[in-house]
């Protein structure tokens, strides 16, 4: 690892200036920014510990720039965070309340750099939401193939990553790793919207929701229980599905990207959170085929 360290210091220093305007490492001199280490710690606030930190994690190398917040002069990290076990794609930043969970690529023995690179830069430009000018997002490209190049061949010659990821069957894990987090909330995390819910259609053991209240109006949207799923849409009737219906007919995308269609029935999620419709299906027909175990805990006294 301290060799990789040094590489990295290395090709830090010798980097074109777009590179190094762009590229922060662990090192005590930066050629431009003085302010290395607190960007490396910002990053690590910022985009790391949201994520959760792994066992044994530390931090590589930061390819980025900071959003500023005009009416508080808050700075927001958003780039690639890379450490000795994964890569975090911080897109979303902080304008008013949390910014939305990284996505994350995790090392294993068999990645190729050509492979994972691509989907990796393709992911954070789909998302990206700041205005970079193009030199610096040209600079955050190379240093991105650069850096990783460096970083995986390493990393494998250690010996300390998993041959493959294998998927979580913790709902838990797997809304983590999914990145469902800042959209499905359990029912202690979003207790006021869901128990309001739960009493209007006389449900119990709510484990999960994506819902929302309108100032004037129920609660709507969609809910995991223990029985499948419950949902309504603003001013409407609701419908359930149950986790043997859904193992008949899926769940999939309906005509709209916040309506789902699983046990032969349409379900509707809040249309703001529409990005996390597919992901949502994908843990909906995991749950109802048992490949992700649901704990079921009486959360509603």
């Amino acid at each position: 690892m301290e060799n990789l360290q040094k590489d990295l210091i290395n090709y830090l220093e010798n980097a074109t200036r777009s590179v190094q305007e762009i590229l922060f490492v662990p090192t005590t001199v930066h050629p431009v920014w003085e302010d290395n280490a607190e960007i490396l710690t910002l990053a690590n606030q910022q985009i790391l510990q949201p994520a959760g930190i792994l066992p044994n994690e530390e931090i590589l190398a930061f390819i980025g720039m900071h959003a500023q917040t005009i009416f508080t002069g808050t700075r927001d990290s958003v780039g690639f965070l890379i450490t000795n076990l994964r890569v975090l794609i911080q897109t979303d930043y902080s304008v008013i309340g949390k910014a939305e969970t990284a996505q994350s690529t995790s090392f294993t023995k068999r990645q190729n750099v050509d492979d994972i690179v691509p989907s990796i830069w393709e992911d954070f430009i789909k998302k990206n939401q700041l205005s970079i000018p193009g030199e610096q997002l040209s600079g955050m490209q190379t240093a991105l193939k650069n850096v990783l190049d460096l970083v995986l061949p390493s990393l494998q010659q250690l010996s300390s990553l998993p041959d493959e990821i294998l998927k979580s069957t913790n709902v838990n894990d797997r809304i983590r790793d999914l990145g469902l987090q800042p959209a499905l909330k359990s029912y202690a995390q979003d207790e006021k919207k869901l128990k309001k819910f739960a009493e209007k259609y006389n449900l119990s053991n709510i484990q999960f929701g994506i819902v929302d209240k309108p100032f004037f109006g129920g609660v709507y949207g969609l809910v995991i229980t223990k029985e499948g799923i419950v949902s309504r849409d603003s001013m409407e009737d609701s419908f359930a599905s149950s986790w043997q219906e859904i193992r008949n007919e899926p769940a999939k995308i309906g005509e709209k990207n916040d309506v789902i269609l699983a046990g032969g029935k349409r379900h509707v999620i809040p249309t703001f959170q529409t990005e996390s419709a597919s992901n949502l299906i994908i843990l909906i027909n995991e749950l109802a085929n048992g490949e992700v175990s649901l704990e079921f805990k009486n959360q509603i006294e």
